[in-house]
């Protein structure tokens, strides 16, 4: 259907991708697949690396900021940024939050 909305199909476009239907093929809106590309070229989002775990684990644990890092070899400050990616993957505001959601 080229780079038309679905609402600006014409009646022959409209008719094929009902065929298309028919025959059991997926039809989808442009925008919708362009959608669905985007997605899945994209890692997923709410999945937690192997060292937002280990930092998700020792504040679960109840380290502060300080002992994660020192456990973890790391800056203090690279403790808070996978912190805030924990909360931005989990849906969370906080580390209590974040805590209540870890694996143990």
């Amino acid at each position: 259907m080229g780079s038309r909305q679905l609402k600006d199909a014409l009646p022959a476009e409209l008719v094929a991708a009902e065929r298309a239907a028919a025959r059991g093929e997926a039809v989808l809106a442009p925008a919708a697949t362009a959608h669905l590309i985007g997605r899945v070229s994209q890692p997923e989002s709410g999945v937690l690396t192997n060292r937002e775990l280990e930092v998700l684990q020792l504040v679960a644990d109840g380290a502060s900021n300080k002992e994660a890092a020192a456990a973890l070899f790391i800056g203090q400050a690279s403790v808070k940024t996978h912190l805030q990616h924990v909360f931005h993957k989990l849906g969370v505001n906080d580390r209590t939050a974040a805590a209540e959601l870890s694996p143990s």
